[in-house]
């Protein structure tokens, strides 16, 4: 017998209710029964043979039967339902969640951000607090950092000089010592050289390691404490020391006598009241760096060593040149620079307390005692002032005869086409002789020195009478103007003029 074969069933969900589901069977045969025709008798026969098999019926009765039990399920949430109702509003939030969970998320994330705001706006006087706090803190700090720094400065600036420490340094350094010879040695031949080739920026870098500042505050010292033992010992270092660069100075000069006399070795051989003046701001500022406890003494050394070293072994050069009047003008400055110098020490000294007093000195004042202790100083530098004035007034004189000269000259030729370059004083016993070199293209002729002699003399008898009579000797360069073309022919014009003066 053929086994039966069941017919195709599918199984249709629809929803009638929010919580309830139907469940039903359908058959695409037509002739099986429907899933909700109940049988008509409990006791009906079945097919013992057909165990395996099943009829429509029996298949739509076990259909039938999770049917009714899902319905029975899905009444129970609609008693859970009504029982949640009766406790509050929150199981339907619940269930709204559920059937729209898009609309749930959203809710929430519009509540964590309201109470995200929330929280900042309750945080945010906190905040504003705590960062006052700090500001305030940070404040406070610099402030006394600030106050502190002032103090510290405050007391650095009101130290006081170390009487006993400021003495013992002037006593050591016033002292001839190995150190001492050195670099006097060192510093005397650096600028020596630089004298020689006309280097300024040699003879500065060779005051960095002169040291003729000590004993010259030694000897201000010794004289306003009235100590002769300390005045000996300090004035036979000062000599030792100008002897040193002098004698290295004439060992230089004489070395190099083939070289000329520069701007840098004539330029200290005639001192004046200018002189005076720079050493004596010098010597002043020297001897406050060397009792302040803020200033460096090597540093005002340098200073004070310009007006010592330089002069001295210029003085030494000329002297191996045989240049003896021009050696002693140059002495002179070194030596009214060493006097201007120890005056300022002593009296900056005796200022700041620097003083040792005597009986018979009770009985004046303490500016006559310092006038008399330092009287031999005072008349060297009267003396030494007022022939530096004449000097001074001297030069200035000699400056505007010179101008007028040259003036006078260039004036003659500015027709001519000649151009004054140079020029040279000299005197002799009789004359001053003038050196001009001309350049120019025209030859001057001695119709023309005889004419600018007259004009010289003529304004010599109005401004300068006591001068000697004045000889000029030309030097003449003759100079061509060329150019490509050799038929033009052009004259020198003003531009030529101040092409040839330079």
């Amino acid at each position: 017998m053929a086994c039966a074969k069941p017919p195709e069933s599918k199984i249709n969900m629809e929803s009638i209710a929010p919580d309830v589901v139907v469940a039903t069977l359908e058959t695409t045969d037509p002739n099986a029964p429907s899933a909700n025709d109940q049988p008509t008798s409990e006791s009906e026969p079945l097919n013992p043979d057909a165990d395996d098999e099943q009829t429509p019926t029996q298949t739509a009765e076990q259909a039938s039967t999770p049917v009714s039990q899902q319905q029975t399920d899905t009444n129970a949430p609609d008693q859970e339902y009504d029982k949640k109702n009766d406790q509050g509003h929150d199981n339907s939030e619940v269930n709204e969640e559920q059937q729209n969970p898009e609309n749930a998320e959203q809710q929430t994330k519009t509540t964590d951000a309201e109470q995200l705001k929330s929280n900042k706006t309750t945080d945010k006087p906190a905040t504003d607090d705590s960062d006052q706090q700090e500001d305030e803190i940070k404040e406070e700090k610099e402030a006394k950092l600030e106050s502190y720094k002032q103090f510290a400065a405050e007391q650095f600036s009101n130290q006081k000089v170390d009487y006993p420490e400021v003495r013992v340094k002037i006593e050591a350094n016033a002292l001839p010592s190995r150190m001492y010879f050195i670099m006097n040695i060192l510093s005397a031949i650096i600028a020596s050289y630089g004298l020689v080739t006309n280097s300024a920026a040699v003879v500065i870098g060779a005051m960095l390691v002169a040291m003729m500042l000590g004993p010259i505050t030694g000897v201000a010292l010794a004289i306003i404490d009235h100590r002769m033992p300390l005045l000996r010992k300090s004035l036979i270092t000062v000599l030792l020391g100008i002897t040193l660069v002098l004698v290295v100075g004439f060992i230089v000069g004489w070395l190099h006598k083939d070289q000329p006399l520069t701007a840098e070795i004539l330029s200290r051989t005639q001192p004046t009241s200018m002189d005076l003046m720079i050493a004596l701001a010098g010597g002043t500022a020297g001897a406050y760096a060397m009792v302040s406890p803020h200033l460096s003494v090597a540093v005002v050394g340098v200073a004070v060593a310009t007006a010592l070293v330089p002069p001295l072994a210029a003085s030494g050069i000329l002297f191996a040149n045989g240049e003896m009047q021009l050696g002693f003008g140059a002495l002179l400055l070194a030596v009214t620079n060493i006097i201007a110098i120890q005056f300022t020490n002593a009296l900056v000294l005796w200022v700041l307390g620097f003083r040792r007093l005597v009986d018979d000195d009770y009985k004046s004042s303490n500016y006559l005692t310092f006038l008399q202790r330092n009287a031999v100083t005072l008349l060297l530098l009267g003396g030494l002032g007022t022939y530096l004035t004449i000097n001074l007034q001297t030069n200035a004189k000699q400056q505007v005869f010179e101008s007028s000269v040259k003036e006078a000259i260039n004036h003659y030729f500015i027709d001519k086409g000649n151009v004054l370059t140079n020029t040279q004083f000299d005197s002799t016993e009789q004359n001053q002789v003038v050196r001009a070199v001309i350049r120019g293209e025209t030859t001057p002729s001695a119709y023309d020195v005889q004419q600018i002699e007259t004009r010289i003399t003529q304004d010599m008898a109005k401004n300068f009478p006591y001068y000697l009579p004045i000889k000029l000797q030309l030097r003449y360069l003759p100079v061509q103007v060329i150019e490509s073309n050799p038929l033009t022919q052009d004259k020198l014009d003003k531009t030529d003029a101040a092409i040839l003066t330079n």
